[in-house]
């Protein structure tokens, strides 16, 4: 779902000691929330894996609604293709779209944001397609904000639970994590900064704290160390119930020679290095998460993964703080080895 990266076609643990929420009995079982993003540009791998894992997932979120400005006025497009629908209808699969400003608009979101009447527009559309569709609700996953707009975001949020509650629809939002409030940084102005987690989460039923893209990182997307910080940083404001721990199912590659990154991809690439290259491989406890090295035309190359083992680790996070579950980007790039580890209820 996020984010700082893109993909090349154009779009997009251990614990901390100081981050422990109340425990329930170790006897009492409790179900982990398992919510799959598919994206458009992923629809086909994306229902393929919902076909076969359908059982596996309590909520599907799709990524195929945007809102625009036409003529002035906010308007919501997009629509799920017919092997989704079909899939979904088949599957009898609870759905909860995502609802983005588009191509992650920093101008728009703040004209929308601006607006009482086009917040209102937005709101009443997003209402009607989720009761003609029978959407469980939405997901804001509204992007690129100016952390000027926060008072503005959080208003919106606020506007907005009440009229869903009323229809009766889940009312989520993806918030992108940080680990402090540093105004100086890139990274807090115009994308973490925005999000007031506490006053968020008291207006809404959860959120999806995406706990990845660690913009200091010269390996994982996400490192054991970097989802503890997110995580502590949340502790006393969001309550563990609404907290769905976002966790990412692709990888970056790097130059291990020069440290440079090279981009990001899905774990089919990485069954295709190992396919064509000599490549040894290991799986770091220490930052939970999987490296595969390789060389090629005298380069040497890192590919820091996720895998069956990441997920594991996290899974481990979730159940020893009671989290509500796990928000997932994106479905139909997973490793396959993970749907062996997820069953309907964990313990």
């Amino acid at each position: 779902m996020n984010k700082f990266w893109l993909f090349s076609i154009g779009f997009f643990l251990a614990i901390s000691p100081a981050f422990c929420f109340a425990q329930e009995s170790a006897d009492t079982p409790y179900n982990i929330e398992k919510i799959f993003y598919l994206p458009s540009f992923n629809a086909v791998k994306g229902v393929d894996s919902l076909n076969k894992n359908w059982d596996k997932i309590d909520i599907l979120a799709p990524q195929a609604h945007t809102i625009i400005f036409d003529n002035n006025s906010a308007k919501i497009v997009g629509k799920f293709g017919p092997k989704l629908k079909e899939a979904i209808s088949s599957h009898n699969v609870r759905v909860m779209p995502l609802i983005t400003n588009a191509n992650f608009s920093q101008s728009l979101m703040h004209k929308l944001l601006a607006s009482d009447n086009e917040q209102n527009r937005v709101i009443a559309g997003l209402i009607y397609l989720a009761k003609r569709e029978k959407y469980a609700g939405w997901q804001f996953d509204f992007e690129n904000i100016s952390y000027k707009d926060r008072d503005l975001f959080t208003a919106f949020v606020q506007k907005t639970y009440p009229l869903f509650k009323k229809n009766n629809l889940i009312l989520s939002v993806a918030v992108i994590s940080r680990t402090s409030d540093y105004a100086n940084t890139n990274a807090f102005k115009n994308w973490g900064g925005v999000y007031d987690y506490e006053k968020i989460a008291n207006s809404s039923d959860f959120i999806s704290l995406m706990a990845y893209d660690d913009p200091n990182s010269l390996g994982p997307v996400a490192s054991v160390d970097f989802i503890n910080k997110a995580l502590d940083y949340v502790k006393d404001k969001i309550p563990a119930k609404k907290l769905s721990l976002g966790v990412p199912l692709y990888y970056w590659k790097w130059n291990a020679d020069t440290d440079k990154k090279l981009g990001a991809g899905l774990y089919k690439n990485v069954l295709a290095i190992m396919s064509n290259f000599k490549y040894s491989l290991d799986f770091d406890e220490s930052l939970g998460v999987s490296c595969l090295t390789y060389s090629y035309d005298k380069k040497n190359y890192e590919i820091w993964f996720e895998d069956k083992n990441s997920l594991s680790a996290k899974l481990n996070i979730i159940k020893d703080n009671n989290l509500r579950g796990f928000s997932a980007w994106l479905l139909g790039g997973e490793d396959p080895g993970i749907w062996t580890i997820l069953s309907k209820t964990q313990k």
